[in-house]
Formats: structure tokens, C-alpha cells, sequence
């Protein structure tokens, strides 16, 4: 199925940077506006997606998505409407190929920003990952009602047919 939605994917990770970091880089001498939860969660994502993952040193990379995972969840514990620990969670999950887990949180993002149509589609993707067609048709249908551009409003229909096509 994956080889099935490759155009798919390229054309939602070209439009959507997915595991690109929320914001620019905090500049050296400047406080950060993030909780210590978060930016504690942001260095071991970066260090394990960034610089462990592609020397493929997947053992430790597991432990630091581990420490990741542990202190994004303490900032949902202090702040559960953190959208952007969920998009981190998100990621992570997606690495690790736990579909339902990646698309619940993507699902949260999307309920947390009302006009992020890139948490329906990524939630979709997660979906399709996790061979639940109707859920991922689900997340893009309503993802057209987050926008009025005619541009992002033919891609979605042109995804929900891509998901369509996939149910023969």
C-alpha cells in the first residue's frame, strides 16, 4: 500500500515540513519562550531524529525519542492544550511506525488550531499508515472545512480520491 501512496506522501512532505522544528532556532544569549518540558523534549527529538537516526544508531536514538516522549508528556501534564508537544509526540510516533498513536495526536493538533489543515492531512497520512481508509477519508473532508483556498481545496479533493481509489 505504502508504494501505492508514494506520490501522496512526496506531495504532502514537499508541502508540509513535518518534521521541520515548530519555530526558528532560540538565538544563543536569548531566553527562550518554551517551558523546560519542551525544550528538554525538542534536544533529545533533534539529537535522535537529526543526528542519531541517519547514522543509524537506532539504539540510542530509541532512548532519546524515550526521553522525548517523557518530557513532552510532562508538558501536556502542565499544559494540555500544547499543541506542539502533540506534533512532537506526533513525529515521534510516525518514526516509530505507531500509526494509531501518531494519528491520535495529529488529531489533537488539528482540534487544538482550528485552520491547520496540515494536522488533518498528516493525521490521514497516519491513517492510511495504519490501513484505516475511512479514517484518513475522515480526516480529509474535514480538513476542507478549515479553508477556503481554492488551491488547498483541489489538493484535498484530489487526496480524498487518491484514498478512494485505494477502497477497489
Amino acid at each position: 500500500m505504502v508504494m501505492r501512496l508514494l506520490p501522496l506522501v512526496v506531495v504532502v512532505l514537499g508541502a508540509v515540513p513535518a518534521f521541520a522544528q515548530s519555530g526558528p532556532p532560540p538565538k544563543p544569549g536569548v531566553p527562550s519562550t518554551q517551558s523546560d518540558h519542551m525544550q528538554s523534549g525538542v534536544r533529545h527529538f533533534e539529537r535522535a531524529f537529526f543526528e542519531l537516526t541517519p547514522q543509524k544508531r537506532e539504539a540510542e536514538a530509541r532512548v532519546e525519542f524515550d526521553h522525548a516522549i517523557a518530557a513532552f508528556e510532562r508538558e501536556l501534564a502542565a499544559t494540555p492544550a500544547s499543541a506542539d508537544a502533540h506534533r512532537y509526540l506526533a513525529k515521534i510516533h510516525a518514526v516509530r511506525k505507531e500509526f494509531g498513536k501518531a494519528g491520535a495526536h495529529f488529531d489533537k493538533v488539528a482540534e487544538l488550531e482550528p485552520f491547520n489543515v496540515d494536522a488533518c492531512v498528516l493525521a490521514a497520512l497516519a491513517y492510511l499508515d495504519a490501513d484505516d481508509a475511512p479514517g484518513a477519508r475522515l480526516r480529509l473532508v474535514g480538513a476542507k472545512d478549515r479553508t477556503l483556498d481554492p488551491v488547498v481545496l483541489a489538493r484535498l479533493d484530489g487526496y480524498i480520491a487518491k484514498v478512494d481509489a485505494l477502497k477497489r
